[in-house]
């Protein structure tokens, strides 16, 4: 009788054990653990040296790591905000559930109408992984995705974040475009001239005479020479505005573009370093309010163009210290 009973029991805890481990196994594998690799989209950021993106409308981008930046399309410095923000993304990535069977056609459709091609190369480029992203879900939590190769799609998401990130992946150029109007450092600035055609007695010529030494002197010969003594350090305190201010956005599908470049700028600011280079950037308000207080119209941002192509949207508020006058040195 006592055998019997321990052989029941043996029976069971082995019985316990087996439904255990089927129930962790299915745990783990709804969760994307690598039990089954088509469910294992995340990789690791420091890996990652290239990122091709692609639909079906023919609209791709191409990112490569190029030392501490990375290039989009190979010509141009890449965002690095959005690059960022991509691996982050690709990091995280985990599947959410397995959908049901019937959703599956559904889902498989979505990825084939609309979907986003992503491949991921190693250092020596290599294919790391290559998956579709698609579409959302009703609820917009989740995103379907799908390995390459694979027979089942999945549902996928970022712990951490509410909403899809199908977002991450972008195709416009625009949104790739490193935003960076002026990044100079003060010691390497040459030059420096601040046109305003509207109002010529605030315009100024700044130039860098010896180590630590500028003279600054108007724009337009018409100006009178200032009798003041200049202040000291104010050149070296505005010359650090140049270390790194960028835009709000591109516009360069603005309509309007070729209208606004024939108007007289508020402004034109013109950067040349002790290496010669130099960059001229113009100025249209482009958004106004007028102040109770003071009764004076207050810009809010600017719609700008930069002689090395981009056509771009500037707040003041991120180059307001750039828009100094003559009278401001001394």
């Amino acid at each position: 009788m006592k055998r019997n009973t321990l052989i029941l029991l043996a029976a069971f805890v082995a019985l316990g054990i087996g439904t255990w481990y089927a129930l962790d196994y299915g745990k783990r594998t709804k969760q994307g653990s690598t039990v089954n690799p088509d469910m294992d989209f995340a990789v690791n950021p420091e890996e990652i040296y290239k990122i091709f993106i692609a639909d079906r409308s023919g609209r791709s981008a191409t990112l490569e790591r190029n030392g501490s930046k990375w290039t989009y399309n190979k010509d141009h410095v890449a965002r690095q905000t959005a690059v960022e923000l991509l691996l982050e993304t690709m990091k995280k990535i985990r599947v959410n559930y397995i959908p049901p069977a019937a959703s599956e056609d559904h889902m498989i459709r979505s990825i084939a109408s609309e979907g986003i091609k992503v491949e991921i190369y190693n250092k020596e480029g290599k294919p790391i992984k290559v998956y579709y992203v698609g579409g959302v879900t009703n609820d917009e939590t989740g995103t379907y995705v799908m390995m390459d190769g694979a027979e089942h799609p999945y549902v996928a998401h970022i712990p951490t974040m509410i909403g899809s990130f199908r977002i991450h992946y972008r195709l416009e150029p625009d949104e790739w475009y490193d935003r960076t109007v002026f990044e100079e450092k003060p010691e390497e600035i040459q030059f420096v001239s601040v046109e305003y055609p509207q109002n010529k007695s605030e315009s100024f010529k700044l130039e860098k005479k010896d180590e630590l030494e500028y003279e600054i002197k108007p724009y337009y010969s018409t100006t009178p020479v200032s009798r003041k003594p200049q202040r000291k350090g104010t050149a070296e305190a505005y010359l650090v505005g140049f270390e790194r201010i960028g835009a709000e956005a591109y516009e360069t599908m603005n309509p309007l573009k070729d209208s606004i470049m024939n108007l007289v700028p508020f402004a034109i600011v013109t950067v040349k370093k002790t290496d010669g280079k130099q960059k001229v950037v113009k100025f249209w308000p482009v958004e106004q309010i007028d102040d109770p207080n003071t009764k004076r119209t207050l810009t809010i941002r600017y719609l700008t163009a930069c002689d090395w192509g981009p056509f771009v949207l500037t707040q003041h508020r991120v180059f307001g210290p750039v828009f100094r006058g003559y009278s401001y040195f001394f």
